[in-house]
């Protein structure tokens, strides 16, 4: 639970046919988690890239077809082929864990949060696996990032901040989010079950 959700073993993508340029072996990498959708601002500040590079970075990944773009953002392309390659993994600690009613509509849930911007965090990703959506912010200096993790019948806020500073802004950015969380939980007429973790506030 404390570690992002990216594979472990990935990550130079290409075609059969090309070997990717350097841009695009970065905006692949961003792209590489199973089921991810990016916008094109989140994929920006994932990596730092300048808004006119990462544009036509795009453009050639999906004339390629290594890129899909659909109305939520971009997604690796079907045809695809994965070369394995070891990454380090980010350390996520767990800041806020919410008992999740098993009649809550989860989608309903996340269409009202996913996107969305909230205080200083600004929207990177979702991801979806088979029993677990991951939602993704990141502060607007870059400095840390908040997971949302939708698991059956529960949901999980965790960040990867370190500093003291970094922890209090992260814990005031999540307040929103959990509002949010909480109304949609609410209107099912439910009270969620809440347990603020201590690991993030004994750093």
């Amino acid at each position: 639970m404390d570690e992002v959700t990216s594979p472990e073993d990935i990550i130079n993508i290409t075609n059969v046919h090309n070997e990717p340029r350097p841009n695009d072996s970065k905006v692949l990498d961003v792209l590489s988690e199973n089921n991810s959708i990016y916008t094109f601002s989140g994929i920006m500040r994932k990596i730092g890239m300048h808004q006119e590079t990462l544009s036509r970075s795009l453009q050639r990944l999906t004339e390629q077809d290594l890129v899909q773009k659909s109305q939520n953002g971009y997604k690796l392309g079907k045809q695809v082929v994965l070369k394995k390659q070891t990454r380090s993994k980010t350390h996520f600690t767990p800041i806020l864990s919410a008992y999740l009613p098993s009649d809550v509509d989860v989608t309903k849930l996340i269409d009202g949060i996913a996107g969305r911007w909230f205080k200083n965090l600004r929207w990177i990703a979702m991801v979806e696996n088979k029993d677990e959506h991951l939602l993704q912010w990141t502060d607007e200096s870059g400095l840390f990032q908040i997971n949302l993790r939708i698991v059956p019948n529960s949901i999980i806020i965790e960040t990867n901040a370190k500093k003291n500073k970094q922890v209090t802004a992260a814990l005031i950015s999540v307040s929103r989010i959990v509002e949010e969380v909480f109304k949609s939980i609410l209107n099912f007429q439910l009270i969620p079950v809440v347990n603020f973790t201590n690991n993030v506030l004994a750093n």
